[in-house]
């Protein structure tokens, strides 16, 4: 049996302070790298652009609307693939996921539909000291995003890139096994590992929040949709609470004590 594919999707919208590490750190993981750029007013798309023009593996796209970054993937269900879904606030660490690649090459995790890592829900990152603060998951929830698309027979109509939508998966494989990689490792010892920096500054637009969360592309769009409906009181309510601390990312990605880790590894590719 051949190796399988991994395809790397991400969906983005003014992201510009970590974009870079992001996509360079799953570059040597990926085989492809599909990105839908949702006409950020930040420097996202002009480093972006740059990345690309570099790397040839990088097939960048602007999308006026979120659902079309799912489209990019529909033609790999049922192929021998694992497409990893990754946003721009999420910095993977490079030399683990050389050791995911193998394993995935080896046929390690072929029984499982989608393998959840360890995150670390970053309030803060210092690049310089290689130390992040945050929220370990567990007991936080895991938001890797890493599927078999070899178990899945379609997969259409998502508001953004693998999410909800119509998943029907091949006879056989009606409820396929998850694999909670972050439930058996710690975080110093696992190779599928992330830097979520959900509570931290983001583009260079942005007010620093401290705590503070943001709405994603799919998300944004159901606001400007609430508004054109006249449905004022939704829109306002959706824009506030990301800023006041009750949203659901609080809620999922805020569990247990806040840690210190050192996350060195991380910023290989950063030039101090």
């Amino acid at each position: 049996m051949t190796d399988p594919k991994i395809i790397g999707i991400l969906l983005v919208k003014d992201e510009d302070i970590f974009i870079e590490s992001v996509v360079l750190n799953i570059l040597e993981f990926c085989d492809e790298i599909f990105i839908a750029e949702n006409y950020s007013r930040d420097r996202t798309f002009t480093i972006l652009s740059e990345l690309a023009e570099k790397y040839n593996k990088i097939r960048l796209a602007r999308v006026s609307h979120p659902k079309e970054s799912h489209e990019f993937i529909e033609e790999f269900t049922g192929t021998n693939t694992w497409v990893f879904g990754v946003d721009g606030d999420e910095i993977y660490d490079p030399a683990g996921l050389s050791k995911m690649r193998k394993l995935l090459h080896d046929g390690s995790f072929k029984e499982y539909w989608c393998i959840y890592g360890n995150v670390l829900n970053c309030k803060s990152i210092d690049i310089t000291k290689g130390i992040a603060e945050g929220y370990l998951a567990p007991p936080s929830r895991s938001m890797t995003k890493l599927y078999n698309f070899s178990m899945v027979e379609s997969w259409t109509d998502c508001p953004q890139r693998l999410h909800s939508g119509i998943l029907r998966f091949k006879a056989g494989n009606d409820d396929p096994p998850r694999y909670r990689l972050c439930d058996t490792m710690a975080w110093e010892q696992s190779y599928f590992r992330c830097l979520h920096s959900v509570f931290m500054q983001r583009s260079s637009l942005e007010y620093k929040h401290r705590f503070s969360t943001r709405l994603n592309p799919s998300e944004i769009q159901k606001t400007h949709s609430a508004y054109a409906k006249k449905s004022y009181a939704k829109s306002l309510s959706r824009r506030l609470h990301p800023y006041i601390g009750i949203d659901w990312k609080h809620k999922k990605y805020r569990a247990g004590s806040l840690v210190q880790k050192q996350v060195a590894p991380f910023f290989s590719n950063v030039d101090l």
